[in-house]
C-alpha cells in the first residue's frame, strides 16, 4: 500500500543563546562556566550509564512502548497491531501502540529519525520508490501481511461480465498501478510484452489487450467513490470495508502475490539496536501468520492476509 505525498520542508529554529561576552556582568562568567561543565558531566555519565530516562531502555534508541505507524485510513492495519500488542507482545515484555499517520512521507521520516520504531504501510516496490526519490535511509526486516486486492464493480457480476472496451479504474502510483495490470495479466485478460517485470509493469508494456479495456486512474482512498462512475475498480480491499461497500460487489478476489507484501521498515540508523531485535521477534512470531489466515474480526478478515509462499 502507499500514499503519494510529496516530501516537507524541514526547517531548523534559531538558537535562543544570549551573547554573555556582551554582559556588564563579566564576574558572572566563572560560575556560569563551571555550572555548565557540572551539566555536561551529569548528562554524560546519565547517558552512558542508561539512566534517567524512563522512556528508553538502557543501551538502546527506544523503550519497551513500540510506536508503529501505520496508514491512517486502515482499520485493518490498526486491528493487527491491536492484535499484537494483546496476544503477543506481552510475551517480550513490550508494548505495540499505533500510530496512525495520512502522510506517507511524514510517516516514513519520522520512522527514519527514530521517533517511531517502525512502520508497516508499504510493499518493497513503494519502498524502493520513497527511497529512491527523497534519500531516507529506511530498512525492510521482513514481510508481515499481504493486503488483498480486488477487483471490485456494481454493474457487471464476474470480470468475465466485463464488456469489450469496459473502463477500469487503477491507482495512479507505479507500484499499485502495476499490482492491478498484474492481476489482469494472471487473470488472462491481457498479456504483457517479452521481458517485462509484471511487479513494475505499465499500461505501455501491454502486448494485447484482450479485453480492450480503457484505464483510468485515481488517488489512493478513491476507490469506493469511484465505483459508480466506471465499469470496475482494482483496489485494496480495506478501502471498501471502511468505506462499508457490500462485499456482493466484489467481483474477482484472486489470491495476493508475495511480491507485495506489507513489510515491518526500520529506521536504517537503528538497525543494530537491541529492541529492534525484540521487536522482530514480536512481529514474526509464529502465531502470527496462523492467525492472519484463520481470525474472524471484521477489521481484519479479508482484508490483510498472511505472507503467502510465492
Amino acid at each position: 500500500m502507499s500514499t503519494t505525498q510529496q516530501p516537507g520542508r524541514r526547517t531548523s529554529e534559531p538558537d535562543d543563546a544570549i551573547d554573555l561576552g556582551r554582559s556588564p556582568r563579566r564576574w558572572l562568567l566563572p560560575g556560569i562556566g563551571a555550572v555548565v561543565v557540572l551539566a555536561l558531566a551529569v548528562f554524560l555519565v546519565v547517558r552512558l550509564t542508561g539512566g534517567g530516562d524512563d522512556k528508553t531502555v538502557a543501551g538502546s534508541h527506544f523503550g519497551s512502548d513500540f510506536q508503529i505507524a501505520y496508514q491512517a485510513s486502515s482499520a485493518s492495519e490498526k486491528a493487527f497491531l491491536d492484535y499484537l500488542n494483546k496476544e503477543i507482545a506481552p510475551d517480550y515484555g513490550v508494548t505495540i501502540e499505533g500510530i496512525g499517520i495520512e502522510d506517507g512521507n511524514q510517516l516514513d521520516q519520522a520512522t527514519a529519525d527514530g521517533k517511531y520504531i517502525a512502520n508497516i504501510y508499504q510493499h518493497k516496490h513503494w519502498l524502493k520508490q520513497v527511497t529512491d526519490a527523497t534519500g531516507m535511509k529506511l530498512t525492510a526486516l521482513g514481510e508481515v501481511f499481504q493486503w488483498s486486492y480486488s477487483v471490485y464493480s456494481t454493474k457487471h457480476a464476474s470480470l468475465d461480465d466485463l464488456p469489450q472496451g469496459a473502463t477500469i479504474a487503477l491507482l495512479n502510483d507505479p507500484a499499485n498501478t502495476a499490482q492491478a495490470l498484474w492481476i489482469l495479466e494472471r487473470a488472462g485478460k491481457l498479456t504483457f510484452k517479452d521481458g517485462v517485470d509484471p511487479w513494475a509493469a505499465t499500461e505501455q508494456d501491454i502486448a494485447d489487450n484482450i479485453g480492450g479495456y480503457k484505464f483510468t486512474y485515481m488517488e489512493y482512498g478513491a476507490g469506493p467513490r469511484t465505483l459508480d462512475s466506471v465499469d470496475a475498480v482494482i483496489d485494496y480491499n480495506m478501502s471498501f470495508v471502511d468505506a462499508g461497500t457490500p462485499t456482493k460487489y466484489r467481483i474477482y478476489e484472486p489470491d495476493a502475490p508475495k511480491e507485495f507484501a506489507g513489510q515491518l521498515v526500520v529506521g536504517t540508523a537503528y538497525l543494530d539496536d537491541p529492541q529492534v531485535e525484540k521487536l522482530k521477534k514480536v512481529f514474526f512470531d509464529k502465531r502470527v501468520q496462523p492467525y492472519l489466515a484463520e481470525n474472524d474480526d471484521p477489521s481484519l478478515s479479508g482484508q490483510l492476509a498472511p505472507v503467502s509462499a510465492e
